[in-house]
């Protein structure tokens, strides 16, 4: 079975961060957290506005659940059924 290009390419990437974070593991650090930092800012102001507004909250948590079970959705082959 072929690999997909995506799939190559994201292996390619996360070889060549494993790479620069085995050569530099001081700046690895300090963009963890920075990038630990980045994740708590937001989701704290997505909290800070879910408790302002959580019936806005719910809805747009609703259709992202939504539109992650459409994209991921693959339905089954029909089965054939024996009838007695």
């Amino acid at each position: 079975m072929r690999r997909r290009p995506d799939r190559i390419l994201r292996q390619l990437l996360l070889a060549t961060l494993i790479i620069l974070a085995l050569m530099h593991p001081a700046a690895t650090a300090h963009l963890a957290e920075i990038a630990t930092a980045m994740l708590l800012g937001v989701v704290t102001g997505i909290a800070d506005a879910a408790s302002q507004q959580p019936e806005a909250a719910l809805l747009l948590a609703g259709a992202v659940y939504l539109a992650v079970q459409t994209r991921n959705h693959r339905p089954r082959p029909a089965r054939a059924r024996a009838h007695a």
